[in-house]
């Protein structure tokens, strides 16, 4: 098969609950640095580069992730020949991993229509860690045999304990499916998450697999089983029409598309899906206990992180970004400090961490939308004070970095600097302050921000008004390509 035949997609949705205080609905994990000096959105992207053109991936996500994934690709610029090369689609809202990868497909579509083509896809989730890179190859090369054949493919990970943090797939032999790949096995059944009795039976069983989310198809194959099982989806993602600014189709239009997994609106159904099983390291960071199974231990079996002071705890992990943690004798226990939030849990409990998430969605509370400190592509800002009528923000803007030229509607500013020399736009006037001076920027006034020194410049930020949202900005310029984002 021609290399430039084969496609990648990455579903980089979602909002990593069961691994709340450290992942936000604003900021997920698939954005952290868990387990490496790479993001997990970073880490599969160089993964699917090892078999795909990295011209070839595409990565699909939330309008309200852009900014932060197109900052973690820039990153990536060694993989790309031209910043051409780099591809996301944006969906305007969530519709779950069915429309995602529907949307996907008629968009790669869209792009080699030219060419005639009748792509293979390898779709993945940009928060699994894989440890063997070679074994992972080596499924998604059979993978592709299957695929050819015209077989829905996915990917199955041999059970090692009774975890009931994921789905499971029940498989059988199959003499059709393994003269084309010796491996591959015929899909009987997909299963919900089950209690622990029945995950002990799947793993005694021998023929069931962890569902990685991992599929490989050729397009025709999928649409044609998308339209036969999950006509509503398909139907309105026939004829989308694709935009070449902001979200890539239209709000009013992807809404209607049902909210559905492609394990419900397909997998489920078709009878075109053959597993591989893959023994390649795999894990998908879904909950703490999952990052406890796979970071260096200390020799109590602890995973101790940050300012943290622990006598004779075992098996426990301890996480601080902030403040010190002290623990004495604790065992089997998830502790994680942010600095707006606690977490402690039963390590074996660490699945239900969700229910805490959502909770707190359900109050609006914005401990689960977003950290104190957020970053942007110039820097960051930490919320120091918050009230119904005024916020008090730490700024950092780095060296020669730019805020964009932007208004407010709802909110004046008033700008006090600490260090550094900050260059300001205000209306139509030019200014440069120096630590000490300050300066206000009422509402529906332009204004900008330029760090032109050698060091960091911070300021703090008094905002005043009867709307506070980060979504009260009004973008007319800004070098991060975000003037039609509100981020």
């Amino acid at each position: 098969m021609e290399k430039k035949r084969l496609y990648g997609v990455i579903l980089a949705g979602g909002s990593g609950s069961r691994l709340w205080p450290l992942s936000r609905e604003m900021y997920p994990k698939q954005l952290l640095k868990l387990v490496s000096e790479k993001t997990l959105f970073q880490s599969t992207f160089y993964r699917l580069s090892e078999v795909i053109l990295p011209q070839n991936i595409y990565t699909i996500l939330n309008t309200k992730h852009l900014t932060d994934i197109r900052l973690q690709l820039n990153q990536l610029k060694e993989l790309y020949k031209k910043p051409e090369d780099l591809k996301i689609i944006v969906e305007p809202v969530g519709r779950n991993t069915a429309p995602a990868i529907g949307l996907s497909i008629m968009y790669i579509l869209d792009k080699c229509k030219d060419d005639k083509l009748d792509p293979i896809i390898f779709v993945a989730p940009s928060d699994h860690i894989i440890q063997n890179q070679n074994l992972f190859n080596e499924a998604v090369e059979n993978g592709i045999n299957l695929a050819e054949a015209g077989f829905i493919v996915t990917f199955g990970i041999k059970p090692n304990k009774p975890d009931t943090g994921y789905g499971y797939i029940s498989t059988e032999p199959n003499k059709n499916i393994t003269k084309i790949c010796d491996k591959g096995l015929k899909v009987k059944e997909f299963k919900e998450k089950p209690d622990l009795e029945i995950a002990q039976e799947y793993l005694a069983s021998q023929t069931y697999y962890w569902n990685s989310g991992m599929f490989i198809f050729k397009a025709s194959t999928l649409l044609k089983e998308l339209e036969l099982y999950s006509n509503d989806i398909y139907t309105l993602l026939k004829d989308i029409s694709f935009k070449d600014e902001g979200p890539t189709v239209d709000f009013n239009d992807y809404i209607k598309i049902p909210d559905n997994s492609i394990d419900y609106a397909i997998m489920e159904k078709s009878k075109l899906i053959t597993l591989i099983p893959i023994d390649c390291g795999w894990n998908d960071m879904g909950s703490w206990e999952a990052i406890y199974d796979v970071v260096e231990k200390d020799t109590n079996n602890n995973f101790v992180f940050g300012n943290v002071i622990d006598f004779e705890s075992e098996n426990s992990l301890i996480y601080s970004t902030s403040k010190l943690i002290s623990t004495i004798g604790i065992k089997d226990t998830v502790i994680v400090e942010t600095n707006d939030a606690i977490l402690v849990c039963d390590k074996n409990k660490t699945q239900d961490v969700k229910k805490v998430f959502n909770v707190l969605k359900s109050c609006n509370d914005d401990v689960c939308f977003e950290h104190s400190t957020v970053y942007r592509p110039w820097g960051y800002y930490t919320v120091l004070e918050k009230a119904e009528d005024f916020l008090v923000k730490m700024i950092n803007i780095n060296v020669k970095a730019k805020l964009s030229l932007q208004m407010h509607y709802h909110r004046s500013e008033h700008w006090v600097i600490l260090s550094g020399t900050a260059k300001v736009i205000k209306g139509d006037r030019e200014l440069y302050l120096n630590p000490g001076d300050s300066i206000d920027i009422p509402a529906t006034v332009k204004h900008s921000l330029y760090n032109p020194g050698k060091i960091d410049l911070k300021i703090i930020e008094v905002q005043r008004g009867n709307y506070l949202k980060e979504d009260d900005i009004v973008r007319f310029e800004d070098i991060y390509g975000r003037v039609l984002t509100n981020v």
